[in-house]
């Protein structure tokens, strides 16, 4: 018998015949306990292995369809907000329009109230004058009549009342009215 020291003053390892014979059996073991698992477990690990590689091909597949949709999603969004964009614009510009139509308005109506009110004053004035002339015309004939009573009373003659009357008339007729 040949025995092995691997290491000095005790045997870890002998190297025997049963020794041999053990790994023999435990070879043959391994190799049935393969055979007969390979013959169960190989088509069912397999089968797994091909159904969990086709449910991942077919997420992948679903996740690029989803993202794609998404993609489709998002540019039909942005196509809509870019007509909601334009349209917004375009509203704002024809608001603009409007109030500036309106803005025109309101001006025209102010310069045709303003043109209305200052006609209105002028034909105020011009009444005020009138008066004011009446007034001044009346104040004339009040200071006449009593230039003429003053030369009533001095017992003037006739012919010389008449010439100052006459004067008085001429004057009055000279004055010009400044407004």
């Amino acid at each position: 018998m040949n025995s092995v020291f691997l290491s000095v003053g005790s045997y870890i390892l002998t190297l025997d015949s049963n020794l041999l014979v053990d790994i023999g059996i435990q070879l043959i073991n391994t190799c049935i306990l393969c055979f007969v698992l390979s013959k169960l477990l190989y088509k069912p690990v397999l089968n797994f292995l091909k159904n969990r590689k086709a449910k991942i091909s077919g997420e992948l597949d679903d996740a690029k369809a989803k993202l794609e949709e998404a993609d489709a999603l998002l540019a039909e969004y942005n196509k809509k907000l870019a007509e909601f964009q334009n349209e917004r614009a375009a509203l704002l510009d024809e608001a603009n329009k409007e109030a500036n139509v309106n803005r025109q308005l309101i001006i025209d109506a102010a310069k045709q109230e303003a043109s209305e009110i200052k006609a209105r004053a002028l034909l105020q004035i011009e009444r005020e004058q009138e008066k004011a002339r009446d007034r001044v015309r009346l104040e004339i004939i009040r200071v006449g009549s009593l230039i003429a009573d003053r030369f009533v009373a001095e017992s003037l003659t006739e012919d010389r009342q008449e010439q100052l009357i006459n004067d008085v008339i001429k004057d009055l007729g000279d004055v010009k009215w400044q407004s």
